[in-house]
This record gives structure tokens, sequence and C-alpha cells, in this order.
């Protein structure tokens, strides 16, 4: 089953470019699959063509939320997947496409100089109406839906849809490690004739032996593995007229989008009142959903996008008129959070 049209979690045109199997000999030189790549130029000509078009450019800075949330261990506490929906044209939404559930990334999927998703999109009015978050160990069964058709679990201030997926689940464990030994071939000296009478050396080869020595000791080490679980994907989806913020973007105009995530788990719904309307959908009225948001790193862009080489002075000009996203909250705001960032809720603030 899938969700209603207006509610899904799709990018509206979304650009992609892939970066192998897709130029010609010419653009092949040792920087390829860098930063510095030089066929980035390919997707800047694009965001300059789409800008001159009146269409608007949001680029993602390709980050963790903080310092300390750096690893794919730490990616089980977040998701960065929150949904913005066009005001006048419900169908046109986006999302950052960056998964924490590395089952789901497309490999095939580009970042300008590695580090930027880009969308475009027409200008006008967005929502911010959901995000997809996960409960993870979990499945179906165990949150005891009754059936009943499609619809009939959805709530007023919104709904939360609860599908299985699976998920890849990174863990350090201890695992024990023999002793290591490294073996060299090493060369010398050696006599290979000797003078009868004086005893002396007249001849002299070379010979090849093997040195070893003590790698690392016997003993427990911290290693990452990983393991696919099962999960329940939640995509927490509310109305316009409860939207947590709101942001505009005008025809021409090139935005660096702020910081936004969800703190797992960032939704609230109402247990009882959750119905199984597919073998491979619930449908439970949303309680509470929360977004964390941080402003757009312009001193990161800047300085990563000034580092870059093979970037024609056009295109640096182009990227000079970045300017940062400004959202306007409309829900619940509370306290900032050190790690998090500024909360936004559901609930219209008093």
């Amino acid at each position: 089953m899938t969700l209603p049209r207006p509610r899904h979690a799709l990018t509206a045109l979304t650009l992609t470019l892939t970066l192998t199997g897709c130029v010609g000999p010419s653009f092949m030189t040792s920087k390829e699959g860098t930063m510095d790549d030089p066929r980035y130029a390919q997707l800047l000509d694009l965001i300059g063509e789409a800008l001159k078009d009146d269409m608007a450019v949001v680029l993602v800075a390709d980050i963790m939320p903080h310092a300390s949330l750096k690893d794919a261990l730490t990616m089980t506490q977040w998701t960065p997947t929150v949904i913005w929906m066009h005001a006048q044209e419900p169908r046109v939404t986006f999302s950052r496409k960056f998964q924490t559930n590395s089952l789901k990334r497309d490999p095939k999927e580009t970042y300008l100089f590695g580090a930027f998703e880009v969308h475009i999109l027409p200008p006008g009015k967005y929502l911010l109406t959901g995000g997809d978050d996960y409960k993870l160990n979990a499945l179906l069964d165990q949150v005891g839906a009754r059936s009943g058709p499609v619809g009939s679990g959805r709530g007023a201030n919104g709904t939360a849809y609860l599908s299985p997926e699976l998920y890849r689940q990174f863990y350090r464990e201890a695992a024990w490690r023999d002793a290591t030994t490294h073996t060299q071939t090493k060369t010398r000296q050696v006599c290979t004739a000797v003078h009868a009478a004086s005893g002396a050396c007249v001849s002299w080869g070379e010979q090849q032996y093997n040195e070893t020595s003590a790698g690392m000791p016997a003993g427990y080490y911290e290693q990452t593995d990983s393991r696919d679980i099962p999960a329940i994907k939640v995509q927490a989806r509310i109305p316009p007229a409860q939207a947590l913020a709101s942001f505009t973007l005008k025809g021409g105009q090139l935005v660096l989008s702020q910081r936004m995530h969800l703190k797992t788990p960032s939704y609230k719904f109402r247990q009882p009142a959750c119905r199984a309307v597919d073998p491979k959908m619930i449908e439970c009225p949303l309680e509470d959903l929360t977004v964390y948001t941080r402003p757009a790193p312009m001193e990161f862009a800047q300085q990563l996008i000034a580092r870059r080489v093979n970037v024609s002075d056009k295109h640096r000009e182009m990227l000079s008129g970045m300017q940062p996203m400004q959202i306007t909250p409309l829900g619940r705001q509370g306290m900032e959070d050190p790690i998090w960032g500024v909360p936004l809720s559901l609930g219209k603030t008093k």
C-alpha cells in the first residue's frame, strides 16, 4: 500500500547527475571521484540554467547534526528526512535524500562536491509537514492494531504511517584475536669463495633470508560490525494547518538549507486508535512530532567551496550569491538543546 499522494515523501524536481559512465575521456583526470572532480561543472551549469529559468535551488549540506554524532554508530539516534510541501501545490514536496539506513541509500546519488544535495524547486511558500523516523527491533504485529479500512487510523492533527523495513545497524564488539607476527624477506652479502692459502674471501654474493618480528599481541580488541534488524518505519504527516514551520523561495534564488533532523523517537501517536489498513501498513493518529533545527551552515559551505579547484569564475560568482534559508516557526518552539538544536513541535505557541 502507498500513502495518499499529498503525503508522499517525494523529492520534486530533484536534480541528479551521475558521475560514472556519463562523460567522455576528456573529463578523466587524477581528481576523478574527489571533491574536485571537474565533471561537477556539468552540475553547476544545470544549477545556473535552473536559476535563469526562474526556478529556485536549495542546497542541503551533508553534515551530522553535531560534532559528537560523528559516525555510523550514532545514526540510530537521529534521522534527517523532514518533508516540505509547497503550500499552493501540495503534490510538490522535497526532503533530504540522505538515508541513515545504509540499506536504503542510492549508490548512484550525486552530491555537489560530494557535500551538498541539490534540489531544484518552483518558487513559493513551503510548509514543514512531516518527517520519517524508525523504531528499531520492532515488528508491525507488536503494535497490536485492529484491522480497518484505509483512513480509519488517521487523526485530525496528523497521521503516523507505520510500515516494515529492514535496517542495517552498526555496533562495536570485543573480539578475540590471536597474536600476529610479521615476516620480512631481507638480503645480505655472503662469501661464496675462499682463498685456500690465506683463508680470505675472494668472491661475494647475495643471500635472501626471512626475519620475523612480533606484531599485535593476543587479546580482545574492539571492532565495528553490522547486523540487519527488523524495524518499523514511521512516516509522520501533518495537515498544512498544523505545519511546524514555513519558508519562501523566490525565482532565481540559491539557498543553503537550515539543518533539520529528527531525534529518534521524534513522534508520539495514539496506539489504541491504530488501524491495520494493509498487511504492510498501519495508520495511527499523530499526537506530536518534533523536528530539531540549526541555522544554515554558511561558514562550512563557503570554506568548502573556496577550497575547490576546477571551478570557473562564472560558477564561483553564481555560488557567491547563495543565501541562508530563513524559516518561520509555526508550531511550538522549545529551548535550544546544545547537541540537537532548537525543537519545533506540534501545537501553536501560546
